[in-house]
């Protein structure tokens, strides 16, 4: 299986998909595809500390500086931002070993789906099923 999303709905897709209510094989998709995200999100994680260890300050024993809020406190904060943003929207490409109904499982868990949704679920929700949509497309045309 193989999707692409772009990586700001990494995190919205994994918790979107782990709010929902599914049973037996359906469940099973589901874990596969957040098996899936997380590997990605991981990745994307590992691209983030790389950004904060060019523009995080650090103090004179090397450590991260830290703002009042938690967050490391970045220099050149005009520059970082902008990387930042590039990185979370680069597309990510989900791939990996399942099984062969895969894309088609999980597109008709979104297409079932009969919650309500608004707000960060709506996107994740928005975004996965393009992803999906694009894959069977992709998969029917080769």
């Amino acid at each position: 299986m193989k999707i692409n999303l772009q990586n700001s709905y990494l995190v919205p897709s994994i918790n979107f998909l782990q709010g929902i209510k599914l049973k037996g094989k359906q469940s099973r998709s589901r874990s596969k595809l957040v098996k899936l995200l997380t590997k990605s999100l991981k990745t994307l994680q590992e691209d983030e500390n790389v950004l904060l260890d060019q523009y995080g300050e650090r103090d004179d024993d090397g450590e991260f500086v830290k703002e009042e809020n938690g967050n490391i406190k970045v220099i050149k904060k005009v520059e970082w931002q902008k990387e930042h943003r590039e990185l979370l929207e680069t597309i990510a490409e989900i791939e990996g070993g399942t099984y062969v109904n895969h894309i088609d499982d999980c597109k008709k868990i979104l297409d079932d789906y009969d919650g309500e949704l608004d707000g960060a679920n709506a996107e994740a929700y928005d975004a996965l099923l393009d992803a999906f949509e694009a894959a069977k497309k992709e998969k029917e045309g080769k």
